[in-house]
């Protein structure tokens, strides 16, 4: 019997493989589905026994995409959903022990090969809906020549590409992504397919339908092979594949990359489970190379949304497996909620490390009040405002002139990003983002705060690293050389256990801010084969009465501010921050070395909020130092712990990390985004003046300063090591470093004088050596070429100390690892005004055929 049993279950799980996906209908009125995460690597026994002893468990089949999940189902009448739930999934809802069932709890726990259970409920996820603008649009004279050489080099004849201002701005000159250089080269995003994951896509379309890709496409709603949009709201992804893909012919307009392909992956027009949306986001992924996504939790600025452990696990096999293991490439809409003062670090899906995160800007330039900001935004590009719109592709043969949105301007980057994979297809998902924050130009310096990053570039929270300009980053792109594997670095969990309680505006908590500090020294990034920054996380538990007036900040030893959590007046809820990440972009090219600030203040414009700040531990993703030695990411793995067990095996004692609460006295001036509290302020004020770039004309106006702590030394106290993954806080030793000095003194007078040597001889780099880990005969003075090592960010008040030069230091650093080679020392980043023609001359033409060229000429109109 058993035998027979086996045997079906296999036949079963070969079965749900090979049919694809044809897989019946969820009941989700009568029944309750899960999954089941079984070790099944090497033998389908453990689902065959799983399946033997609980009976009462329907099997359904093995989850697309994913191996070692099956989905089961239960009757909603079955006694058993009284104790069933979520175990070792998404960190909450553990599988309840009910007296009644403390048997079969027993036995679904001592299963070893059973890793988790995840409940799968119904949800619908929501459209970044396009945003209408009221404005009137009065149009102004303006040269038309692009435009016009445009249609007549490469034969254009759709009936609305004058329209399509986001490709040729006739009316405001210089706010498009500048592409038809591109196009005059042949780089027009050939052998590259976006899957536009949405509502469906018009694969009949005449604009559509010699772009389309079948064999990347499905629709997870009708379970069906077609995304055939059925609803008539269904518009949404065809809109978006337009903005792509459509072709240069007769209909509509033409995509950014009209001889790119696109499918349609259909999951926003019902109701699905965690599960479609993993398998959506890997759907095809020997055939999709890039996702795009304007879709996410709902924009009313009091949601706090994350996507679940399964989806997670789907886009890091995205990131892992796809485009030949280069990486599938996630783009992400920043969100709507601008209005509502909602940001994109509350939405799980765009501060997700593994994806790109586009925010807007319109048809002059501005930034829209929709778009939202966060430190996760890496890049702009363009959608609807200041009186305009997207034009653009839509269903039943028509042609969209309200399209708009973050939602418009993910895809116009996931279609820009085609190019940009066209013209060096070897680029893994991090170059791409290397790419993307390296050649992007940044747009209206005086509005976005920006600041000058470890890259020597600006980030604003608002813009990321600037606009994209298509030519410019596939040109920058064409020559990269990819960056070594990624690696990671998990601090221990920090406890801090300290409150703001606030009852009234005469409330002695007033303006107070509870601070908490890690010093990373090199000895942590060494053993974690870590070389550089690119994206930092940090996880929190917060509790608050009420979430919206709960503002974080993360101060890193460059200087670099990230506002994490910003104010929201909507956002009533008193459930705090329950193992919430954040996650910056902005800290891209840092070391990482010395002590990193985290903030944690209530708004100055509510008088009544209980914050109680529990813990929080910040997490590394950035470039390794050995590429032999990377590892494979695993979600489920605690790298901290493998950190400290790195560390004893090594027979070192274990790099302080050094935990400090403060309450600093505030002010009460806040920025324009209700994200800087008066402590912000008042250290701005201390902050020094930024060197400009030789090319640049500001300096930014929100660059973070140095606090009292970034100024000392951050050597480390031997007699506070981390112990059980706790962190002991660091408590006065002024005494004892007192006499230890004396006697360290007393030690080298009497070494000198018996053994005297030449000055500087013996001498070695100080990196990591703790203060008092003497080595008799070794030389610890370090000379001056040592002083500012390119390991050591800590030393913040040495007189000859200068942060410019150490920024440039990192910078140089960077691009003689990671950049092309330049014939020229002045064409490296040279981005922004300057012509196309100095950029790549081979393929070009007559100084005249330059698009970059064409803006300059004289000012004609051919309405004719």
């Amino acid at each position: 019997m058993k035998m027979m049993l086996r045997t079906l279950v296999s036949f079963m799980t070969f079965m749900s493989l090979i049919m694809g996906f044809e897989i019946p209908k969820r009941d989700y009125e009568n029944k309750n589905y899960f999954i089941v995460e079984l070790n099944t690597t090497q033998t389908n026994t453990p689902l065959t026994q799983f399946i033997n002893d609980n009976k009462h468990y329907k099997f359904e089949h093995q989850v697309r995409g994913l191996e070692n999940h099956f989905v089961f189902s239960i009757p909603k009448d079955h006694e058993h959903n009284e104790f069933l739930g979520n175990y070792n999934s998404n960190n909450r809802n553990f599988i309840k022990r009910h007296e009644n069932f403390i048997e079969e709890y027993d036995n679904l726990l001592n299963n070893r090969d059973l890793k988790s259970i995840h409940m799968l409920t119904p949800k619908k996820l929501e459209k970044r809906a396009p945003v209408l603008i009221k404005d009137e649009f009065n149009a102004v004279d303006s040269s038309q020549l692009p435009l016009k050489d445009a249609i007549d080099k490469l034969g254009i004849n759709d009936p609305i590409f004058q329209e399509q201002w986001h490709l040729v701005n006739t009316v405001n000159p210089g706010n498009d992504v500048n592409v038809t250089g591109l196009w005059y080269e042949g780089i027009t995003g050939k052998g590259i397919v976006t899957s536009v994951v949405d509502d469906g896509l018009d694969y009949e379309s005449e604009d559509l339908k010699q772009n389309f890709n079948a064999k990347g496409s499905w629709d997870f709603n009708d379970n069906t092979a077609l995304p055939k949009p059925r609803l008539f709201n269904d518009y949404h992804g065809t809109r978006c594949a337009g903005e792509i893909a459509a072709v240069k012919n007769d209909v509509c307009g033409v995509g950014v990359a009209y001889d790119s392909q696109v499918s349609g992956v259909r999951i926003l027009s019902g109701t699905i489970t965690a599960e479609d949306e993993a398998a959506a986001l890997i759907f095809g992924l020997d055939v999709n190379d890039i996702y795009s996504c304007s879709w996410g939790p709902t924009d009313d600025g009091k949601t706090v949304s994350e996507p679940e452990l399964i989806v997670k696990k789907a886009m890091i096999k995205g990131i892992q497996e796809g485009r030949d293991n280069k990486g599938a490439i996630y783009v992400f809409a920043s969100g709507n909620g601008g209005r509502s003062e909602d940001s994109c670090n509350f939405d799980g899906y765009t501060n997700s490390i593994y994806s790109i995160t586009v925010g807007a800007i319109d048809f002059k330039g501005f930034h829209p009040t929709y778009a939202e900001a966060c430190s996760a935004v890496m890049v702009v590009t363009y959608s609807s405002g200041s009186g305009e719109h997207i034009h653009t592709t839509d269903i039943h043969g028509k042609c969209a002139g309200q399209h708009g949105g973050t939602s418009a301007a993910a895809p116009l980057a996931a279609g820009i990003f085609s190019l940009v994979l066209q013209s060096n297809p070897e680029l893994t998902w991090r170059d791409l983002q290397y790419v993307a924050a390296l050649s992007s130009v940044p747009v209206n310096e005086e509005d976005g705060h920006y600041q000058v990053t470890a890259l020597n570039r600006k980030y604003s929270h608002k813009y990321g690293y600037g606009k994209i300009d298509a030519y410019q980053i596939a040109k920058f792109a064409k020559d990269w050389k990819n960056v070594k594997p990624q690696t990671w670095y998990y601090s221990d969990v920090i406890k801090v256990n300290e409150n703001i309680e606030i009852q009234g505006a005469d409330s002695p908590d007033k303006g107070k801010v509870l601070s908490s500090s890690i010093i990373v020294n090199s000895r942590d990034l060494d053993v974690m084969n870590l070389e550089r920054i690119e994206h930092v996380t940090v996880t929190v538990n917060i509790k608050s009465s009420f979430r919206g007036q709960v503002g974080v900040r993360l101060i890193s030893p460059f200087g670099i501010v990230s506002d994490l959590a910003t104010f929201r007046a909507r956002d009533l809820s008193g459930r705090g921050f329950e193992n919430w990440t954040f996650s910056s972009v902005a800290h891209w090219g840092e070391r990482g070395i010395g002590e990193w600030k985290i903030e944690v203040f209530n708004d100055p414009r509510t008088n009544g909020n209980k914050i109680e700040f529990l813990d929080w531990q910040l997490r590394f993703f950035g470039e390794s130092k050995e590429a032999d030695k990377a590892e494979k990411f695993d979600i489920d793995v605690d790298y901290a712990k493998i950190r400290r067990d790195r560390l004893s095996d090594d027979n070192q004692p274990e790099p302080e990390i050094t935990v400090s609460t403060e309450t600093p006295a505030p002010t009460t001036e806040a920025t324009e985004n209700s994200t800087t509290t008066p402590a912000t302020s008042t250290v701005q004020e201390e902050k020094p003046e930024e060197t400009k770039k030789p090319e640049e004309t500001k300096t930014p106006e929100d660059s973070s300063p140095t606090s009292d702590t970034d100024k000392e030394n951050p050597d480390v106290d031997e007699g506070n090591n981390v112990e059980d993954g706790k962190n002991k806080v660091v408590k006065d030793h002024k005494g004892f470093y007192f006499m230890a000095l004396v006697v360290v003194g007393f030690i080298i007078i009497m070494v000198i004088m018996k053994y005297h040597k030449t000055p500087g001889s013996s001498r070695r780099r100080r990196r990591d050596e703790y203060e008092f880990d003497i080595i008799p005969g070794e030389d610890y003075s370090d000379s001056e070429m040592d002083s500012h090592d390119s390991l050591d960010l800590g030393h913040r008040n040495d007189a000859d100390y200068n942060l410019d030069e150490e920024r440039n230091r990192l910078y140089d650093e960077l691009n003689a690892e990671a950049l092309p080679n330049y014939e020229e020392e002045e064409e490296m980043f040279k981005i922004g005004d300057e012509d196309d023609s100095k950029v790549d001359t081979n393929n070009q033409k007559e100084d005249s055929e330059n698009p970059q060229d064409n803006k300059d000429k004289k000012k004609v109109n051919f309405a004719d």
